[in-house]
């Protein structure tokens, strides 16, 4: 039916379209952009009975264009969601962003190597990330020094995990610069959350006052515990700070200072890494870390272990004049050195560690670990002098061990590799060779691969050099010497502890200075029965009075002698 007034064509086609165009509460599409697909996928796939393939068609657009108001409900996915490494490609795009010329540091952004350049060495010795995925790795640690106060970084290498790897870069802090990073990581340091909850339970516990108890009858301990050894801060070990990734472009995470204790404990287990840093590590003996830690100290001992550089690239600095007892000697790059042939770089005598050497305690320096026995002693304290009358001993053995605890020594710093111990097979600890066989020396890159830690590794190309390691972050494992078939064998574990026994001494009548010991045994006491109790108590009341007594009489002696 026409309605009365007539509506021009145009107007009438305008309110149609607009009518077309509304979109679905549920789906948010329209009829006309869906019409519009399908007609247009029509055209393009031309089958060949359209009218029987048209419904098929717009199916399948709907499909594809179907969103999900509750993921866990739905059948089909969005589109966005399908496509693999989408979010790690929203991350990366990032990289490409120029840093911010706002507020530039007033020394400077960090040294950068070109690691363009040295991935040409890489790869000559069999290692490749890839050019697009090495460009990624420039840019990452390009935004790296931007944002941390960094003096130089470099690729360190990357350690395989079982669900995620580590991409690892080693950097040196500006002289001066505060470590914030350091400080949380380690613990010393506290987040503003963290700063707030301490406060509160600061406050709390002024309010509660707490008086230590101690029980009498218990005995003291007269042997001191060995307090743990001190870290070495922005030296030593810990010299060089390390940040760890999963992924060019993810967040750069610090990991944590070396710590002597969890060092020497490294060298016994054996774990593989996951891929998270707050892993805890369950192991004999007992780890007590994260996963952090324990790479952290993986790292450290491979540093010392295989980083080295041509003989004569470093040198002492001749202004170190320190003389202290366990100094290292600071070295630094010659500014003479014009680089050697590949011919001598093939030998292990031209290659020498610029990395010193960790201690078996876990440090590069020296310290007495029973240091602190001496100086509590020249204190002085009652209690410990009251031990000392009593025939202990004990705080003259502890000074004795003081001062006779003999310094750990290992190779100097700049020792040549051919002086390395042999790998676990009895085999050389470096293999040298050219990078090719089908050219001259003269004209191919020279690559060392260490034996004892599979995946460290150092090119060099006659004045250029590099050190990385690829690997699963453990040294080799031979057979022989408490190994089995190359798989490491934790410690033995102790001895179960005993029972309780009582030690009755005897007599012995052939040496009277030397009484026989006899161990006996738990002795369970049967309970007394009332008639027993009850004498019990009658001959306790008994010896009060009697006590009682004795002590009248003796107050009435005593007045009747002032009294005389």
């Amino acid at each position: 039916m026409k309605p009365e007034s007539e509506i021009p064509e145009d107007v009438e086609f305008q309110l149609a379209r607009s009518f077309l165009l509304q979109n679905s509460e549920k789906t948010e599409m329209n009829l006309y952009d869906h019409l519009t697909l399908t007609v247009m996928r029509v055209l393009e796939t031309r089958p060949k009975n359209a009218i029987d393939a048209f419904e098929a068609i717009s199916s399948e657009i709907k499909r594809s264009r179907f969103k999900a108001v509750d993921a866990a409900s739905s059948i089909f996915k969005p589109v966005y969601d399908s496509a693999p490494g989408i979010e790690t490609s929203k991350v990366q795009m990032q990289l490409f962003n120029q840093p911010s010329q706002e507020d530039p540091p007033e020394d400077g952004l960090g040294e950068i190597p070109d690691i363009m350049d040295l991935s040409n060495l890489w790869e000559w010795a069999g290692v490749s990330f890839g050019r697009e995925e090495t460009f990624m790795l420039f840019l990452s640690l390009r935004k790296l020094v931007a944002e941390k106060p960094l003096k130089s970084v470099r690729l360190w290498g990357i350690i395989h995990g079982l669900h995620g790897n580590y991409i690892i870069t080693e950097g040196e802090l500006k002289d001066g610069a505060s470590d914030d990073d350091g400080d949380l990581v380690n613990g010393t340091g506290e987040s503003a959350e963290e700063a707030e909850d301490s406060a509160a339970a600061a406050a709390e516990a002024e309010t509660v006052e707490q008086v230590p108890v101690e029980d009498p009858t218990l005995p003291k301990a007269k042997n001191r515990v060995i307090p743990p050894l001190p870290k070495e801060s922005r030296a030593g070990v810990n010299r060089y700070v390390y940040y760890v990734c999963s992924y060019p472009g993810a967040p750069w995470q610090r990991l944590p200072d070396v710590i002597p204790e969890k060092l020497q404990i490294s060298r016994q287990i054996r774990k593989y890494f996951t891929g998270d840093l707050k892993q805890q590590i369950v192991s004999y003996p007992k780890f007590e870390a994260t996963e952090a830690q324990y790479l952290r100290c993986q790292i450290a001992r491979i540093s010392a272990a295989t980083v080295a550089s041509p003989a004569g690239y470093y040198t002492f600095d001749p202004e170190d004049e320190s003389e202290e007892e366990g100094h290292q000697p600071a070295i630094i790059i010659n500014p003479e050195f014009e680089g050697l042939q590949n011919d001598a770089l093939l030998q292990l005598t031209s290659w020498v560690h610029h990395v010193p050497y960790i201690l078996p305690q876990g440090r590069i320096t020296w310290e007495n670990p029973y240091a602190s026995f001496k100086k509590s002693d020249d204190d002085g304290d009652g209690d410990e002098d009251e031990e000392k009358e009593e025939g202990e001993g004990g705080a003259d053995a502890e000074e004795l061990l003081a001062e006779n605890a003999e310094p750990e020594t290992g190779p100097p710093l700049l020792s040549p590799l051919a002086n390395d111990e042999d790998a676990a097979e009895g085999g050389p600890a470096w293999v040298a060779r050219a990078c090719s066989t089908l050219s001259p020396v003269k004209f191919t890159p020279v690559t060392l691969r260490s034996t004892r830690w599979p995946g460290a590794m150092i090119v060099a190309y006659n004045d250029k050099f590099a050190n990385i390691y690829v690997g699963d972050g453990h040294g080799d494992v031979g057979k022989g010497m408490g190994l089995s078939d190359g798989m490491l064998l934790p410690p033995v574990l102790p001895d179960v502890a005993k029972e309780f026994a009582l030690i009755e001494k005897e007599e012995n009548p052939d040496d009277p200075d030397n009484p026989i010991l006899k161990e006996m045994g738990m002795i369970e006491q049967k309970d007394p029965t009332v008639e027993e109790e009850d004498a019990f108590e009658e001959a306790k009341r008994a010896k009060e009075e009697e006590a009682k007594d004795a002590a009248e009489e003796g107050e009435e002696a005593a007045e009747e002698e002032e009294e005389d």
